[in-house]
């Protein structure tokens, strides 16, 4: 939580169908994204971990945490493309 980055992150379980048809697209888009140095792409297998104050209702829950807010994360609610990421990022990178 580099108060410094902004982060995407998934929330995901490894039985999960709709995860396991995101890992590749969500793989790629953090490829793609790796340059941008105040950008983290992460996911998290949230059978084995909790954070707290996270609440997740279903797989994949994704969020965007803002830097030098993190106390404020964004539910991802845009398409689950790649072209769908980098549109929503786009409007939301500090």
């Amino acid at each position: 939580m580099d108060p410094t980055k902004d982060v995407l992150i998934e929330f995901y379980a490894p039985w999960c169908g709709h995860c396991k048809k995101l890992a590749p697209i969500y793989d790629e888009l953090g490829a793609q994204l790796a340059s941008i140095q105040n950008l983290v792409i992460a996911k998290m297998d949230s059978t084995a971990n909790e954070v707290d104050g996270v609440d997740i209702s279903g797989f994949p829950t994704i969020k965007f945490y803002p830097a030098n807010k993190k106390q404020s994360p964004i539910n991802y609610d845009g398409d689950r493309t790649k072209e769908g990421f980098l549109k929503w990022l786009k409007t939301r990178l500090t």
